[in-house]
């Protein structure tokens, strides 16, 4: 993988150049980032899943990200298709993450009103397990079940409270929150002004379809963001920018 700008740089490791990038946490909150990976056209799947639009490199750069964030945030709806699991680190990774005091891997925090998730899934059996996010009424028999296989937290009446979950996240010790979609939250996310960095793989692809975009269901708003980096691999496109 090469960097291109700010400055050309050959042959970068994902995994030392994303460690070293300045994430400073808000005094009520920790620093986000959302990752996503879309095609040359926007799409944001394929049949169904991501997979189809992501490369050996993008997966390296996954890695990355996942190797700096204490916190992967993200809904059930992707819990439930991409068969989410614990999240895990290489060696090398965990001793650098200790070197920075941080936990050996990231914990997963899941957002779900509705509760409906297989609480017998591997994911579940992590420990610490995940922290689970529901609004304060959720249907009573998914509830028990929650309570028994993750840290469950309730807030919002309606919709799940992003800016509380981010505060309690940051209470548990976190500083950086990788959010990992899908664009439902990620639209609730930009529509409550929380995002502060964005990692965007372009797949070398066009997809067709009618797919979701990167944000879905946020009012129309137009936030200028800054471009801090751009690197490639076989044609793919990794971008960095940041909200401010």
């Amino acid at each position: 993988m090469h960097q291109l700008f700010p400055r050309f740089v050959s042959d970068i490791d994902p995994v030392s150049v994303y460690a070293s990038d300045s994430r400073i946490p808000h005094s009520n909150r920790p620093w986000l980032m959302l990752n996503m990976v879309t095609s040359a056209d926007g799409a944001t799947s394929s049949d169904g899943v991501s997979e189809g639009l992501s490369s050996p490199e993008d997966r390296r750069v996954f890695s990355a990200l996942r190797a700096v964030a204490d916190v992967i945030l993200v809904a059930a709806e992707t819990v439930r298709c991409e068969g989410y699991g614990p999240p895990k680190t290489s060696p090398e990774v965990a001793a650098s993450r200790r070197d920075r005091n941080q936990s050996p891997r990231p914990r997963l925090a899941v957002v779900s009103g509705s509760l409906d998730l297989d609480f017998t899934a591997p994911l579940f059996a992590d420990h610490p397990p995940p922290m689970l996010f529901t609004v304060a009424d959720p249907p009573a028999h998914r509830l028990a079940q929650a309570e028994a296989a993750a840290e469950v937290h309730r807030v919002g009446d309606h919709q799940v409270d992003l800016a509380e979950v981010l505060r309690l996240i940051g209470q548990s010790g976190a500083d950086v929150v990788l959010a990992e979609g899908g664009p439902s939250l990620n639209g609730q996310l930009l529509a409550a002004g929380l995002l502060d960095e964005l990692c965007w793989t372009i797949s070398p692809t066009l997809a067709g379809g009618d797919t979701s975009r990167m944000t879905r269901g946020a009012p129309p708003r137009l936030d200028r963001l800054r471009l801090d980096r751009v690197s490639a691999q076989d044609h793919t496109l990794f971008l960095r920018y940041l909200t401010h």
